[in-house]
């Protein structure tokens, strides 16, 4: 049964944890703004310095979280605690991680969702405290962010003009070893550097800043060759009106969609920019081609399905996918998928559910006037329309751009919108929380000194193949140390 969650202070608490709390905010601004710019000179790999990097901040979090659960005031903490059909899905995971072979990787996967977890509900009170501070520090933040990776790759474009050589994906990607990490990035970023662009308020030169900025990141999609983001804006837009109508909504789209075509002549300019003697750089085209492939998406999701036909319950284990042993994913690029394959059907039934309540409850709060964040909302709507053909979930800069987004978008509603805390106590929250970042730190502590060795496995096993990230960059389950299967 719900019960009613106190309307939130206009005025910010002067509590120290909730300033800290906001403090640290802004290293997770300074995460997705370094993370895949110029790294943290810590781990030779990309993705394993983005997720530990990761892992760190979100220990932070639930740390930030559990004491704000005991020490802050009524508003915030009743927003913190999580409804019951959270405890239910952390359950069947558990269930089933106590089943499945490799346990503590099992349990890992479990712990990284609960910190996540604690990581869109510290959002979440906080936007609520300050929603229209938050709102534009999101903005802001993606702006900076996009204006960053916009910067790097005009100076690799002028780069490959002055030596003559032709474009290729090296110019247009930055700080990853697959193109669609970027890409899922970009994806959470582009409705609030719209919003800048459409907004009245801003002053004119910073307007005109988003929109080129906006417009240049359609141009590195296009050049990083990616589909996904393209799937997931034109599913993700007609949901958005869904929600609000189409006069609200209208503006944002409209900007959206200009800055696309206008990304596209960009894109088209570029490529035949003339580079002296050596002739034109044109050595990215459009993707055409690959738009009649799946890229091995039916293997993968094929496999899912093989999975939950033999596991329907509980599944393989939550990460039990990547125990498969295929070069191919270690992943099914598709959450529902993923869900159903390794958490089991009733853990994907629960998601279901509470994700066309939450469809229900947020329309009619629009409707009603509720302060939805509207460029949240269509950041997380399209994460996860993206998530129903790529990893951008799982991989942890965007993963982590996903939980940031939906925090402010659930924190911007106005109280009698937001799901209550359920039935548990601010006590069994923080323990959670402590325990989900004490198994995630040790089992990343333990499993990435493994990851010379797995990789090395990896290569002999499948010669010649891209590592397969999942957790870590080499996803595949092939620990030998204290992963090692217990059946």
């Amino acid at each position: 049964m719900s019960t009613t969650v106190p309307a939130a202070s206009s005025e910010p608490s002067s509590g120290l944890t909730v300033r800290a709390a906001y403090g640290l905010m802004g290293l997770w601004g300074a995460y997705l703004l370094l993370a895949p710019t110029t790294g943290f000179s810590w781990i030779e790999s990309w993705h394993n310095e983005q997720r530990a990097v990761q892992i760190v901040l979100l220990a932070a979090t639930a740390l930030a979280t559990a004491i704000l659960l005991i020490a802050s005031p009524d508003a915030v903490r009743a927003r913190l605690l999580l409804p019951l059909w959270w405890w239910i899905f952390v359950a069947l995971g558990s269930l089933s991680a106590c089943f499945a072979p490799f346990v503590f990787a099992a349990f890992a996967e479990v712990g990284l969702f609960v910190l996540l977890s604690m990581l869109v509900a510290l959002v979440a009170a906080l936007t609520a405290q300050r929603p229209e501070q938050m709102s534009r520090l999101a903005r802001y933040a993606a702006l900076l962010i996009a204006i960053a990776h916009v910067l790097a790759v005009l100076v690799r474009y002028g780069a490959s003009l002055h030596i003559g050589k032709g474009l290729d994906l090296s110019v247009f990607m930055l700080g990853y070893a697959n193109p669609r990490f970027a890409s899922a990035l970009y994806a959470v970023l582009m409705p609030f550097v719209a919003t800048v662009a459409t907004d009245a308020r801003e002053r004119r030169a910073l307007r005109v800043s988003a929109f080129l900025a906006l417009s240049l990141l359609w141009t590195i999609n296009l050049g990083l060759g990616t589909r996904g983001i393209w799937f997931a804006y034109v599913l993700a837009v007609p949901a958005l009106m869904l929600f609000g109508g189409v006069p609200r909504p209208l503006r944002l789209i409209t900007s959206i969609g200009i800055s696309a075509l206008v990304g596209l002549l960009i894109f088209l300019v570029l490529t035949n920019v003339n580079s002296g003697p050596a002739g034109p750089t044109a050595g990215v085209t459009l993707p055409i081609e690959r738009l009649q492939t799946l890229t091995s998406r039916d293997v993968l999701w094929s496999l899912a399905w093989q999975a939950i036909v033999q596991h329907p319950l509980l599944g393989l284990g939550p990460m039990h996918f990547s125990e498969l042993k295929s070069y191919v994913g270690a992943h099914p690029h598709n959450w529902p998928l993923q869900i159903a394959a390794e958490w089991g059907m009733p853990a994907l039934a629960v998601l279901a559910f509470v994700l066309a309540r939450t469809m229900i409850r947020v329309r009619s709060a629009w409707r009603s006037g509720a302060g939805v964040n509207t460029e949240a909302l269509l950041a997380a709507l399209v994460a996860l329309v993206y998530g129903l053909v790529d990893g951008n979930l799982l991989m942890p800069v965007s993963q982590s751009a996903a939980a940031l987004a939906l925090g402010v978008a659930l924190g911007s509603m106005n109280s009698s919108s937001v799901e209550d805390g359920g039935r548990h106590g601010p006590s069994a929250t923080a323990a959670v929380a402590a325990i989900g970042a004490l198994i995630v730190l040790g089992y990343a502590a333990s499993s990435l000194g493994e990851q010379i060795d797995t990789t090395a496995r990896f290569r002999a096993m499948y010669p010649g193949e891209w590592l397969v990230p999942r957790f870590w960059e080499q996803g595949l389950l092939l620990n030998a140390g204290l992963s090692t299967p217990v059946r």
